[in-house]
């Protein structure tokens, strides 16, 4: 407490930003009607079941570990007794799932003001809350031994609250069900200063230093390709012609520990269009099919940031971004038809899966950003060259642009824009 004291309220620009974050959360209590304008006025089921699905979503976030680092010049010069390297990893554990635990409940508190929830609905909601939290706290505070087993957990878990739609006495039995693997994994997870995650070696606290670089530096710079998801070896792939064709494929096999993400990201898209019926169907469908391909899409980012690696091989650029298009469009099919299948979606939703292709595209064959212009403008994260903006919306920018004409014409209209903007992500 003396820590949080002596951060946040020290009366410097960290304690107006935490003044600020509070007014603005405070703030939607007080605009409610707006709220509902925006997103609509679903059922209480509904409602709960964009609660279950975001509780898995945050707890997801959580299961990469990436509180485990600490930077190699601690470990040289302080890991002398000066600093307890576990106990540091401890409370980054501890801060994080307390920080996703406020965020939802903050999330239900907001919901159960704009839908009107009855009592059993909330208990039920914050009751399953508690369950996944305690289950979340028990799995991160141990070493991951089997990331499909724990992907598959978060997966199922929000696929079968939409799949079911239970009510509050099925939410709150499923709770129950979950409250004795979270005791036994609290149990197994060592002591509560020092999980067993926390005793992690010095090779596995600097890798994950890298990664943390890589991200923070990543988010500052604005710079997106630094943020794509890094490949993993693959075996058994020919780049026999045709070569484009074959090294979009290789790049996505590559990466293929983040299709859960994008089966989680569908399962999102359902509960979305249930629970936010004021949203229109495009921008939601679109939304959630393009976040779910730009990890695939990391083979064509690394390709674009070496121009060796693309005079290797033998393409012309706008040869390779045809190819990395096409096999994301295809894989983008294989996302959108489950998803509009579970849910009645209007037609128009169609056009926009290969405008996702094409803006996933688009996103990881920029340039990349440079700082040498001066001309700049205010922005919440302050100042920031007009330059670095563009660069960082390239891609979100052909999607805005093509979702504003889609929803409001005529399909064959809709569909000429859509070509249009594919046209734009091949060729530039």
């Amino acid at each position: 407490m003396k820590t949080f004291a002596a951060r946040w309220l020290s009366g410097d620009e960290r304690t107006l930003g935490l003044l600020l974050a509070v007014g603005v959360l405070t703030m939607a209590f007080f605009r409610l009607d707006r709220l509902r304008q925006i997103f609509g006025v679903a059922s209480p089921e509904a409602a709960l079941l964009l609660l279950l699905v975001a509780a898995a979503l945050a707890w997801w976030s959580m299961l990469p570990r990436g509180f485990v680092w600490l930077e190699p010049a601690v470990l040289t010069w302080r890991d002398f007794g000066a600093i307890d390297r576990e106990r540091i990893v401890a409370g980054r554990q501890a801060r994080g799932w307390l920080g996703r635990v406020l965020a939802l409940g903050y999330l239900l508190a907001v919901t159960a003001a704009v839908i009107g929830l009855s009592r059993p609905w909330v208990l039920a909601g914050g009751a399953f809350l508690l369950a996944t939290a305690l289950l979340a706290l028990g799995a991160t505070r141990r070493v991951r031994r089997d990331a499909r087993l724990e992907a598959l957990a978060a997966l199922g878990l929000a696929a079968a609250a939409v799949a079911v739609r239970p009510g509050p006495l099925g939410i709150a039995v499923a709770a129950a069900v979950l409250v004795g693997p979270a005791v036994v994994l609290l149990a197994r997870s060592g002591s509560v200063t020092r999980p067993e995650v926390s005793r992690a070696g010095r090779d596995d606290l600097v890798r994950g230093w890298r990664d943390r670089v890589l991200r923070v530096v990543g988010v500052q710079f604005l710079d997106v390709g630094m943020l794509l998801p890094a490949a993993r070896p693959v075996r058994g792939w020919s780049l026999r012609r045709p070569t484009g064709v074959r090294l979009a494929w290789v790049g996505i096999a590559a990466r293929a520990r983040h299709v859960p993400t994008a089966a989680l990201l569908a399962v999102t898209a359902v509960t979305a269009h249930l629970a936010l019926p004021a949203l229109p169907d495009e921008l939601v469908f679109g939304l959630l099919g393009y976040l779910a391909l730009v990890p695939l899409a990391g083979g064509l980012g690394e390709l674009w940031r070496s121009p060796g690696r693309r005079r290797w091989a033998g393409l012309s650029d706008t040869a390779l971004r045809a190819a990395h298009l096409l096999v994301l469009t295809g894989c983008a099919v294989a996302w959108a038809l489950p998803v509009y299948a579970w849910a009645d979606w209007d037609v128009t939703v169609l056009l926009t899966v290969p405008l996702a292709a094409a803006c996933a595209v688009r996103t990881v064959t920029g340039a990349a950003p440079t700082y040498d212009n001066t001309a700049s403008v205010d922005t919440p994260m302050g100042s920031m060259p007009v330059q670095l903006i563009a660069r960082s919306l390239r891609g979100p920018d052909l999607g805005l642009v093509t979702l504003l004409f889609v929803p409001v014409l005529p399909v064959p209209a809709g569909a000429a824009v859509v070509a249009a903007a594919v046209l734009v992500a091949v060729l530039r």
